[in-house]
């Protein structure tokens, strides 16, 4: 996954949570796309896209697990069980979470 419990982080960002990826229900995509193998944790996109033989929609992401107590939820800023913040800068559609204000990726959202 590119992270232990309890670190923050892998070497493209730094954040509180692991994204989950879980397969993808949409019908246009292969069977490739939908294989169990993505029913997994991982960092960022990036720790994903290197680990795997395809890419994360990182658009499609909808729950993270916490580093620290390990809960699942939906993707969000911070914890809903233990607090822990998850990155100071957040965005819910792209799905970035970051500790660096110099990232920028989303005209609407404004980060």
């Amino acid at each position: 996954s590119g992270q232990e419990r309890g670190q923050r982080g892998c070497e493209h960002y730094d954040r509180g949570c692991l994204l989950k990826v879980t397969p993808s229900m949409d019908s246009s995509l292969t069977s490739f796309r939908r294989a169990p193998c993505c029913d997994k944790l991982y960092t960022c996109r990036l720790c994903h896209d290197n680990n795997e033989d395809h890419q994360l929609d990182r658009f499609k992401v909808k729950e993270v697990q916490c580093i620290n107590c390990e809960k699942i939820q939906h993707a969000q800023q911070t914890c809903e069980e233990c607090s822990t913040l998850f990155g100071e800068y957040y965005c819910d559609i792209c799905h970035l979470f970051d500790k660096d204000k110099k990232q920028y990726h989303c005209e609407n959202c404004g980060i």
